[in-house]
């Protein structure tokens, strides 16, 4: 606000001056013999007006730039709400789960009866609660669908002024939370005695199991349980066996096989005619409303006529109808296409044509974006297409509250006219994206939020890149569909054919990612990478290094503790580092040696070995600000090992970092947990060369992803402490995935980095044993969250395998 408040004494300064102005020029239209002459005066007044509209514009942006944080502070203060309330409902769980294991003798022989105990009691409604409650549903329409994702919007709120604090939506044991807290005038509107009804919206999306089940939607205050207050029997039907609501056309993805019209080429007036009468059409189904609901923008340059046929076809062809068309040509010399594009510009309203001076794609999309009137943009090149559904996907999703939605890709084969392929995307992945350009197309995002972004000319080649880092850096609400909505036309010469057809795209690349991170201040640098399109982070040397404590557990294995304590004293030239060896009653003599040959600080721990514990008396003893726990059976192969795990880890959003964890033969043992793996979580890529570029630079990029394994693991020491350190009930097994999943809770993101490699012999002393308590423990905290998928590990992908591959049908 301090901008604004300067911006306002400026102006204030100049309303003065402009005051001073007029009295001088009133006394001199009154007084001619006067010394200043009328132009002087009135040049003066026009200065000061001129000045008067550069603060008023400058107050424009700060009035639209707060408003902005003011939709994300109020956005966040809801999220925050609903997780404080959930998270304080299921702190009384564990509470009394506390208190059953510290009576029991043997909890491990205990929990596994308690848990059938557990799950078979049913708690009762708070009846006062769910009387209070005033609710309705605007969708969905029907409770039957062939969709596999079910979306449901409506309105709740205590009729007593109780502060909802957020809802959930439950398919029997799987539950969901909604976007609570959307601004609902309407609502407000008919009940004005209710203050609460105006921020009273939720909107939520479930998982549709096939055949019937029951949906249930519950409540939440701070300091209560969840609350029943809805119940509803769904019908989830086999593809193609049922109509959804009225106004959908056909709408599913799943009952309308897409097919591609790949068009000979064409004239100018064949091509027009080809599409004229879809637009007429589209006329008569688009909305009677003045501003359409999305614009589609697409620059133009020299494009065939058959081209830009299938992209109007592939418009015209979708589900949704309230959208508008902004073509900007961008000096074409090609008078077939200047022809086409005049008679679309006979069609109607909902197509419009602009012409630039051949300043290139940023300055052409700019120019489409001044010309859009629709709530939402979305870029559509002019070679491209979109799958029927692309529209109508966007909207459900922008709906929910999103301000940017990006959706999966593949690409159209220009000889052949086949979808060849397909890239699953993970959903928004900040630091992957600074490698990777993977976000590229489908694009939607608020109109408002566009304009003021705006692309830059100097960045010709990555502009959609290059827009996406500075959108990114006003923290919008980012989501993803994991769909196919969008078909990358792949032409020779494009990148979509060969990915180094265009060599300058890696250095404007490289320039981006820099200039971004300065912007945000992150003490780090980008270079190219040895494959097309990947970007390195390098952190920047520092005079000074927060200390790190380096705790490794152990007992005797004298061969792999051995070339652990040496590879990191030999190797890591990280200039501030402790070595803090938990010793779990050692009497290998070699062992001892070591532990006496290397400058370690030696811990006891007797007694039956504790992952948990003795990590946690480890951290409890550090002296560092950042904690690295490292399994007694790895061995460092990257020097600066360290300053990349301190990078990430120090960052505030980010609460652990991982290594890249390899075997003997250099290939994967762990670069990232998935969630939902085994039925639990597991590591993925395994077994992939370690010089691959994994699945779209997944194993050459950092990234997030949902867990980090705890044989390698950063993170602050108080951090560690204030989130309880590892779970101690976790004997062998998940304790790093456990603590992952509550800094995840915190909204803290986790880093798997390879620019940190070491070897793993893994298991070595703990061989095969798989402790089946720790895995029941796991599911009975975390099952939601693990039945709701990984976020960085798509949905359409085989799960199972961990390896990229698609997922079977």
């Amino acid at each position: 606000m301090s901008h604004q408040d300067d911006h306002l004494r400026q102006l204030n300064a100049e309303l003065d001056e402009l005051r001073r102005s007029l009295t001088k020029l009133r006394t001199h239209l009154t007084l001619p013999s006067a010394k200043t002459s009328r132009a002087e005066v009135l040049e003066a007044v026009q200065k000061h007006v001129n000045a008067l509209r550069t603060f008023a514009r400058l107050l424009q942006t700060d009035i639209a730039q707060s408003q902005l944080r003011l939709e994300q502070a109020e956005r966040e203060s809801w999220d925050q709400k609903v997780r404080r309330a959930d998270a304080t409902a299921k702190l009384k769980g564990r509470e009394r789960l506390l208190e059953q294991i510290q009576r029991s003798v043997a909890w491990k022989i205990v929990k596994p009866i308690w848990k059938l105990f557990n799950r078979s009691h049913k708690q009762t409604p708070d009846a006062t609660l769910v009387s209070d409650l005033a609710f309705a549903l605007d969708l969905p329409k029907r409770w039957e669908t062939n969709r596999d994702i079910l979306l449901i919007k409506g309105w709740c709120f205590s009729r007593s002024g109780k502060k909802i604090a957020g809802i959930r939506a439950k398919v029997g044991r799987k539950a969901r939370l909604a976007r609570y807290g959307l601004e609902r005038l309407d609502v407000a509107g008919s009940f004005l005695e209710y203050p609460e009804a105006r921020q009273s919206g939720f909107t939520v999306e479930l998982k549709v199991p096939r055949g019937t089940s029951i949906v249930q939607l519950e409540a939440i205050e701070q300091g209560t349980d969840w609350q029943l207050f809805f119940e509803q029997e769904l019908q989830g039907k086999p593809n193609g066996n049922t109509q959804d609501e009225d106004d959908d056309l056909a709408s599913s993805a799943e009952r309308m096989p897409e097919r591609i019209l790949k068009l000979p080429s064409l004239s100018a007036t064949k091509a027009f005619e080809l599409i004229q009468t879809g637009f007429r059409r589209h006329a008569s189904r688009a909305s009677s409303q003045p501003r359409p609901f999305v614009s589609v923008l697409t620059p133009t340059h020299n494009t065939r006529p058959e081209w830009m046929a299938e992209a109007a076809l592939s418009l015209l062809n979708q589900t949704y109808s309230d959208w508008e068309w902004c073509l900007v040509d961008d000096g074409s010399d090609n008078r077939e296409t200047k022809k086409l594009l005049e008679l679309l510009g006979t069609v109607g309203p909902r197509v419009q044509i602009s012409s630039a001076a051949a300043k290139g794609i940023s300055a052409a999309t700019n120019q489409a974006l001044d010309l859009a009137r629709g709530e939402y943009v979305c870029f559509l090149d002019h070679d491209d297409l979109l799958h029927p559904v692309a529209l109508e996907r966007m909207q459900e999703r922008l709906r929910e509250g999103y301000d940017v939605v990006y959706s999966d890709e593949d690409k159209l084969d220009d000889t052949s006219g086949l979808l060849v392929e397909p890239f699953f995307k993970p959903d928004w992945s900040p630091e992957y994206f600074r490698g990777v350009m993977y976000v590229g197309h489908l694009l939607s995002l608020r109109r408002d939020l566009a304009a003021r972004t705006r692309f830059d000319p100097s960045f010709d080649g990555v502009q959609d890149f290059e827009f996406m880092l500075r959108l990114s850096e006003t923290a919008p609400r980012i989501g993803h569909i994991p769909e196919v909505l969008y078909h990358w036309r792949k032409t020779p010469g494009s990148v979509a054919e060969k990915t180094d057809a265009k060599p300058q795209v890696a250095a404007l690349q490289e320039r981006a990612v820099n200039a971004h991170l300065e912007r945000v201040k992150l003490p780090a640098r980008v270079e190219q990478s040895k494959r097309p399109h990947r970007l390195k982070v390098i952190p920047i040397k520092r005079d000074s290094y927060s200390r790190v404590s380096v705790i490794i557990p152990t007992r005797d294995a004298p061969d792999v503790f051995g070339r652990c304590l040496k590879s990191i004293f030999e190797k890591s030239c990280h200039p501030n580092f402790e070595v803090i060896v938990m010793d779990n009653e050692t009497s290998d003599p070699t062992s001892l040696d070591l532990m006496k040959k290397y400058p370690v600080r030696r811990i006891p721990f007797p007694g039956q070995f504790n992952f948990s514990r003795a990590n946690n008396e480890g951290a409890a003893a550090a002296t560092g600000e950042l904690l690295v726990f490292l399994n007694n059976d790895t061995e460092v192969i990257t020097e600066d090992w360290l300053e990349h795990l301190t990078y990430y880890a120090e960052q505030p959003d980010v609460g652990a970092a991982g290594a890249l964890l390899a075997y003997d033969d250099n290939t994967v043992q762990h670069a990232g947990v998935a969630l939902g793996m085994r039925g639990t979580a597991d590591h993925t890529m395994r077994r992939f060369p370690i010089e691959v570029d994994g699945y779209a630079g997944s194993l050459v990029c950092a990234r997030e992803v949902s867990a980090v394994t705890g044989a390698c693991l950063m993170i602050r020491k108080p951090l560690f402490e204030e989130v309880g350190g590892f779970n101690p009930h976790f004997f062998t097994a998940y304790q790093d995935v456990d603590l992952c999943l509550r800094l995840r809770a915190r909204e803290l993101r986790i880093i798997s980095t390879p620019r940190a490699l070491l070897l793993h012999h893994e298991s070595v002393s703990r061989q095969s044993y798989y402790d089946m308590i720790d895995r029941i423990l796991l599911l009975d905290l975390w099952e939601r969250v693990i039945d709701e998928g990984d976020p960085y590990y798509n949905r359409n992908l085989n799960l199972e395998r961990g390896d990229y591959s698609r997922r079977s049908a």
